[in-house]
């Protein structure tokens, strides 16, 4: 009998055992594991946000910078052939060369045909590169249109030749006397655009960039005139 009893009392309290432990979570439980799942989503959700960020704001500055970089090497073709003439050809006093040189301006002609002229109907032969409110513009013989927006700041820098200098690749950066247009007055006068040598542009320009707001980009170079007393 009392075998019986106790095989019996063992039995009930296997079985309670087993109906507790398949009651599931307990609503303490419940709250903690939303709590560490929420936690967990914030931290991923914060990772993506900055990635996203970060990759808008690279595509942004490298779409600028290519920008900036594209107009420049334009203008440098332009500002490169910059008083070129046929010394076959009697130009009649046409003064062939920079005609505006200013800090947010430049003009200048070419005899690109050789015909002995820089008449106003012939081909990209009267370039003028100005800064018009936030456009870069050009304008020749087809009009005038915008090379480039947003630009926040525009400088040409006007430089001539030291006695000692030599038309060298290095004289591109180095050996040079730079003309102070701020000094004798903006635009330069005809003494002084005859002795450039050397053009530098600089050009900022700023673009939005998502959450990161706006990024500027400025990029800067200098151009020698290769055509410069031909």
């Amino acid at each position: 009998m009392k075998n019986l009893i106790s095989t019996a009392l063992k039995s009930t309290s296997v079985s309670d055992t087993g109906r507790d432990r398949s009651r599931g979570f307990t609503l303490i439980e419940l709250m903690v594991t939303m709590v560490v799942v929420s936690i967990i989503m914030a931290a991923i959700y914060s990772v993506y946000a900055a990635l996203t960020r970060s990759y808008t704001t690279q595509n942004a500055a490298a779409d600028v910078q290519q920008a900036v970089r594209a107009t420049i090497d334009f203008m440098a073709e332009d500002i490169m052939m910059a008083g070129l003439t046929n010394p076959e050809e009697d130009y009649g006093g046409i003064d062939v060369g920079i005609s505006v040189a200013g800090s947010t301006r430049i003009a200048f002609n070419a005899d690109r045909n050789m015909d002995g002229d820089t008449d106003a109907a012939d081909d990209f032969e009267n370039i003028t590169y100005a800064l018009a409110g936030d456009q870069l513009q050009i304008t020749d013989n087809t009009g005038t249109e915008s090379l480039i927006d947003n630009v926040v700041n525009l400088q040409f820098r006007y430089f001539k030749e030291n006695d000692t200098d030599t038309p060298t690749d290095n004289d591109l950066i180095n050996g040079r006397d730079m003309i102070n247009y701020h000094a004798l007055g903006d635009p330069l006068g005809a003494d002084d655009r005859s002795d450039i040598r050397t053009v530098e542009i600089s050009i900022t320009v700023e673009e939005p960039a998502g959450r990161e707001g706006m990024i500027q980009r400025t990029y800067t170079t200098r151009v020698r005139r290769r055509n410069a007393d031909l």
